[in-house]
């Protein structure tokens, strides 16, 4: 355990966090004074300004860099790190002697790493970051194993028609290319620990972590970069009493000590549980097994617009996008309309009320257009967005399941906004997906990077 009676050094930890989707903290009853949005995002108030800006709590930072760290070392040596939420009972919660314990604390110690709130960088001015999206979630009823989809009849004239019945809410979100300020301090710490903390972030960049709610959903996907490290360190001097030295040291230099404490404790296990306290086969998995992000390009065949609020089409920032919860949610539907099992549906999307009770195994971000064009109630036919898809601790079959899909021109909305009637074909929001590369967590391959 890291001794914290008297000091030793101190490590500061800076870089710049920067949003490739929307992300949203909820605020709670806490920000209702500061926003008019039925589900606000958490802000800070500027007695100074008059302002409430959003901001990245620490204590959301850190849980997101401790869950990171743990999920990196139990990858190589499950008894090396216990995980910071689970069952007592059934698993090593909070041990207090890890060295993931001794950085993040216990209930045996305090924690040598203090991460500050992330505030807006000061490029960002204090304008035009945050945003209304729409989250609509189609209701099923589970009978005999499979999902069947709850409508609702209605009556036009002397016709009726059974529509969707659907949950619609707006969420304030904080907008994509947001960027903040991190600044985490870790006292008394070796460079494997400060190395550890730089791994963490680069998963990021990696797409493999994600900050903020409704991540599955396409939220939180971010890029950190300018990561700078420093070191400092109390000397004794007779004329001043005491003395601090400063030194910056490359951030690449503790990655590699990092990687040297995995080689060491690497016990060459494969993982084959599919718990996300670990990546499931980090050794033998394959390109369509385990855990592997990859990079779609979404061309659109037609016009494409998806109803945002008070807008015609969901924008980023004035942008034209197609959001993940609208792709996810088609593949969902998709799957159901195929007649495939609720329990494999739950394994794969999630679910709060099955058996299967954990978050989506396929993340979705946004598909955001590669280059301008004009307007901005649409997105133009022949339009080429991108889009990452994380399918983390999957299986094959599941993989194929979703691959199927995409192989084809689809419509990713309903009818109504696909601008389809009784009768006639969609002329909207048909697209294709095409795969430009995957990059799957591999372990020996990790260690190399």
């Amino acid at each position: 355990m890291i001794d914290l009676d008297s000091f030793s050094n101190r490590w500061e930890i800076s870089a710049k966090l920067t949003l490739i989707t929307p992300m949203r903290i909820g605020g709670g009853q806490n920000a209702g004074a500061y926003s008019l949005s039925q589900a606000p995002v958490m802000l800070s108030y500027d007695a100074q300004t008059g302002t409430a800006l959003p901001y990245i709590p620490g204590s959301s930072l850190k849980g997101v860099l401790r869950s990171t760290v743990e999920r990196i070392v139990r990858t190589f040596n499950e008894e090396k790190a216990c995980i910071g939420v689970g069952d007592k009972k059934t698993s090593k919660v909070l041990c207090g002697d890890c060295d993931v314990c001794s950085v993040f604390g216990s209930q045996k110690a305090g924690a040598s790493i203090r991460v500050q709130d992330a505030y807006l960088s000061s490029s960002m001015g204090n304008k035009g970051v945050l945003e209304e999206r729409p989250h609509c979630a189609t209701l099923y009823t589970l009978i005999d194993g499979s999902y069947k989809m709850q409508v609702s009849t209605r009556r036009k004239g002397n016709r009726t028609f059974d529509v969707p019945r659907i949950n619609l809410r707006m969420e304030e979100v904080i907008a994509s290319n947001t960027s903040f300020d991190i600044k985490i301090n870790l006292d008394n710490a070796d460079e494997k620990d400060v190395g550890m903390i730089v791994l963490a972030l680069n998963e990021f960049n990696h797409k493999r972590c994600h900050i903020g709610g409704g991540v599955s959903r396409g939220h939180g996907f971010a890029e950190v970069y300018g990561t700078r490290v420093k070191k400092k360190v109390i000397f004794s001097d007779p004329e001043r009493f005491f003395r601090v030295d400063t030194e910056s040291i490359d951030p690449y230099h503790f990655c590699d000590v990092a990687k040297q404490y995995l080689v060491k404790i690497d016990d060459g296990k494969e993982v084959e549980r599919r718990d996300f306290d670990v990546y499931y086969k980090a050794y033998a998995g394959t390109g369509s097994e385990g855990t592997f992000v990859v990079e779609y390009n979404v061309e659109t065949l037609t016009d494409f617009q998806m109803p945002g609020e008070e807008e015609i089409t969901v924008t980023s920032q004035g942008v034209p996008v197609i959001p993940g919860s609208t792709i996810k949610g088609f593949l969902r539907h998709k799957l159901i309309a195929d007649d495939v099992s609720a329990d494999t549906i739950d394994e794969m999307f999630g679910s709060a009320n099955g058996k299967n009770q954990h978050r989506g195994r396929i993340i979705v971000s946004d598909a955001d257009p590669k280059s301008e064009f004009s307007g901005k109630d649409k997105i133009p036919a022949g339009t080429n967005l991108t889009l990452w898809m994380v399918f983390d601790n999957i299986k094959v079959e599941e993989f194929k399941l979703i691959d199927d899909i995409l192989s084809e021109p689809q419509v990713v909305t309903g009818n109504t906004s696909a601008g389809k009637k009784r009768g006639s074909r969609s002329f909207k929001n048909q697209v294709i997906f095409s795969r430009k590369g995957a990059k799957r967590f591999d372990a020996n391959e990790f260690l190399k990077q």
